[in-house]
């Protein structure tokens, strides 16, 4: 019992990689009351240079990212940091977005417009699972 309270209360350092400064902030904000810490940037280039002094446990980011794929990016981090990524987008579900989901290794992927409320309970299930499987610090 004493574990699952630990996981109840647990936050993590969530980088979030939106190319849209409302939703950035929109995110961010309802991150922070949720009492992750939380880095917001605007594209993938700015997020790698995020890497040096922020090390997340979990990334949230868009399909569409100014001067870049966001899918080739997920890719890539899920390699690179090991970490859970949650790809948001405006497409609804079809037979090839899940197709590129899935090969980009994406832990969710969640329509826009997002339910904040949804995101963050969301969020904390996959990093109680990731704490399970031991990759938190």
């Amino acid at each position: 019992m004493e574990q699952k309270r630990q996981w109840a209360e647990m936050t993590g350092r969530i980088l979030i990689i939106e190319g849209e400064p409302s939703l950035r902030q929109e995110l961010k904000s309802a991150l922070d009351k949720a009492d992750f810490s939380v880095a917001a940037v605007l594209d993938f280039p700015e997020a790698l240079r995020k890497l040096a002094d922020f090390k997340p446990d979990l990334v949230i980011m868009d399909v569409v990212l100014p001067g870049g794929d966001g899918m080739d990016a997920c890719y890539q981090l899920r390699n690179t940091l090991g970490v859970p990524v949650v790809l948001i987008g405006s497409e609804k579900s079809s037979a090839e977005l899940w197709e590129r989901v899935l090969e980009a290794e994406a832990d969710l992927y969640l329509v826009k417009p997002l339910r904040y409320w949804e995101l963050v309970a969301r969020v904390k299930a996959i990093l109680r699972r990731s704490v399970r499987k031991g990759f938190m610090v």
